[in-house]
Formats: structure tokens, sequence, C-alpha cells
């Protein structure tokens, strides 16, 4: 056998361990059987994986599965709690989080730091603080995910020039967490990040295509095409937040103007609310005031400019489903679905397949464990041996 076969042999051989175990973590398939039908391996393939998976301690059998068949039923797979660990850190314009997640993206422990002035010193030396007090456990870690505020240059690992962040620019995140850590690391701007967790594991489970929507002090996105979060070969994310909704609008910070951020972000719509009910209450809270008709009439306004840009994107795109991250989780239902009914009204095809707008499984987490996912997915591709 040649050195390219073997090289191509072990690429498999990785994959295929890789896929096994996102089908178990995921729950996507739990039986040898599942397994065998799903990945189109042999059942000796897969009996293989699953023995060295269970004497490693990555999987561990689990109660018999009841069936209406004769003869005895298969035992189901799950990981193992005794199973390695992954770290995520969420790098956001007002706080750091850390996290410590199981191969399934449930969260183990957390720690976060909440700032009003940052400097580039303190940015990575709280980060590795947080990923320390996150990791004491003594578990064993696969690595790091990284999730932050962009612009971001994938590729490079770099955090660039994000707007109103403390002047911060040109961070080298993934080099300087290597200096510190053995583990490798990957990161992925935290809309990308989200989207990611909404595909493994949440509302985009068993979609193809979907856009991730990040609503906060500012506005994000991921798109998920064919199944995969979409990265431009460059290594930038998409950033609708600073698509002009207004072409004569408020200049913005990024040089446009009418830019969404600037008429739909939480923070500015809670400070339009602060100034007509001279309130001083969080997006959570004011959502719950949803009947009070200055409150109402704010948050149908906000469904309004955040449709203006969704239906670009659903025309670019043809999106089956837009999944509403972070703050966007408070907004009542019936916002939801007035955005939903903008967005299929407007949208240029208007055929039976309606585009769906749900909110995120993961909540005002889905960055945070996004983070953890940007490495997860790695293990689950086979690039990052276990």
């Amino acid at each position: 056998m040649g050195k390219k076969s073997g090289e191509n042999l072990r690429k498999s051989s990785a994959h295929n361990r890789g896929l096994v175990l996102q089908l178990v973590a995921t729950g996507e398939a739990v039986t040898r059987i599942e397994l065998a039908r799903r990945t189109g391996l042999t059942k000796m393939t897969i009996s293989n994986i699953v023995s060295e998976f269970l004497e490693r301690g990555l999987l561990e059998e689990c109660e018999e599965e009841l069936t209406q068949n004769c003869g005895r039923n298969p035992i189901r797979l799950e990981i193992s709690p005794h199973a390695p660990k992954i770290v995520g850190l969420l790098i956001f314009r007002e706080r750091l989080e850390a996290v410590l997640c199981d191969l399934r993206l449930q969260i183990l422990r957390r720690a976060r730091w909440d700032f009003t002035e940052l400097d580039r010193e303190e940015l990575l030396k709280r980060s590795c603080g947080l990923i320390d007090q996150v990791a004491e456990g003594g578990e064993r870690i696969l690595g790091i995910g990284v999730a932050s505020i962009g612009p971001v240059n994938i590729k490079k690992g770099m955090i660039l020039n994000p707007p109103r962040f403390f002047g911060i620019t040109d961070v080298p995140i993934v080099e300087e967490l290597k200096k510190r850590y053995e583990w490798p690391v990957y990161m992925d701007h935290d809309s990308n990040s989200g989207a990611l967790a909404e595909k493994l594991f949440g509302v985009g489970k068993r979609v193809q295509d979907f856009l991730f929507l990040e609503v906060t002090n500012g506005i994000g996105s991921g798109i998920v095409s064919n199944g995969e979060v979409v990265h431009n070969s460059r290594g930038y994310a998409p950033e609708i937040g600073h698509i002009s909704i207004h072409g004569n609008g408020e200049p913005c910070s990024c040089g446009n103007r009418g830019c969404l951020e600037l008429y739909a972000g939480a923070n500015v719509v809670r400070d339009r609310l602060r100034l007509e009910l001279g309130i001083d209450a969080d997006f959570e809270s004011l959502c719950g005031m949803w009947q009070r008709k200055e409150v109402d009439a704010a948050l149908r306004q906000m469904a309004e400019d955040l449709s203006v840009a969704l239906v670009s994107a659903v025309n670019l795109l043809q999106p089956e489903l837009i999944v509403l991250g972070y703050e966007a989780i408070f907004l009542p239902q019936r916002y939801v679905d007035y955005l939903e009914e903008l967005v299929n009204r407007r949208k240029f095809i208007r055929d039976a397949q309606r585009t769906v707008v749900k909110k995120a499984h993961f909540g005002t987490d889905a960055q945070l464990v996004g983070a953890a996912a940007n490495l997860l997915s790695q293990v689950f591709s086979g690039k990052i041996l276990f």
C-alpha cells in the first residue's frame, strides 16, 4: 500500500469514528443497527468502532430499547460521563464567559467576567483565567473553542476591529491561547458559533438551510447552507447588522448609513423606550410590558425593521428557517409570529414552503455553547483525534 493510500485510509477511519460519535452524541443513532444504517458502514466496522469507544470510556451501554420484534432487543449507546470534555470561550462587548461542556454540548461548569473597560492585555489575562477556572476539575480536555464578536478572521484566528470594543484591534486570540495551552484551539464569529450549536443540537438539527440572527447591542448573523456553516474563503463571517435599511439614515460606526443595528438592536429599542416611558429596564423586562401601547409599538417597529434586512437575506439565501438568538428570544411570541408573517408576505418566492421563524433552543447561551461547538465539530469531522 502506498503512502497516499495509507494516508487516505487513516483519514477515512478518523472520519468514520467522528461520525459515529456525532450520531450517538446528538441522538440521531443510538444502537449499532441504527449506526450501520445511517453511516453505510458494515456491521463489523461499527462493532469495532463501538468496542473501541466502550473500552476507552467514550461510550457506555444503557438499558435495552423496547421493540415489538421477537428476539433480543438492541442495546442503547450513550456518551459516557467519563468521556473527555470541551472548553468554550465567548468574547462579547461587555463580558467574557467560559464554559465546560460534555460531548452532548451540555454545560457542566461556567465562569463569567463583566467589564466596562478593557484593554488587550486584560482581555488575554482574563480569558485565560476563565478557562483555568472551568477546566480546574481534572477532566480530560479535548481542546478550546472560541466565539467572538466580529469582525473576525477565522483563518488567522484573529479578532479584527469590533466597533465599540474599547479600541481593541487585531488580537491573534488563537495564537495567544496556543502559547498558554497544549490543547487545539478553533475559533469562529459568535453568530456562526450559535448557528453551529443550533445545527448540531438545536432547532436547526434537521434543517439544511437556515439563518441564525443574533439581536443584542449589535445584530449578527450566521448562515447554514446544505447542512454546513458558511465560511468565506478569506475567513470572514456574514454581517447582517450592517445591511442598510435606510439609505440616507443615521451614520454607522462601520462607515455605512442606516444600518439595521442602528434601528433594531435591543439596546436601541431599550434606550428609545427609556426616553419615552422613563423606565430604566433591560430588554427582557420591557418585553414583559408588551401590553403597554408604547412598548407594543416599539416591538412591532423592531420586527418591521428586522424584516427589511431578513427579506433581502431570504431572497439571496432561500433558507427554510430563521433562528432568533440572544436577546431576541425575549420577544413575546406574537412579535415572532408577526416577523414571520412580514418575511413571508414580502419575500420574492412565495411558494408553499414558508420561511419559519423560531427562537434558539439554547436561548441566550447559543453563542456560549457555540464556542464549545467550534471545537466539537472538529472532533465530529475526525480532524481532532480522541
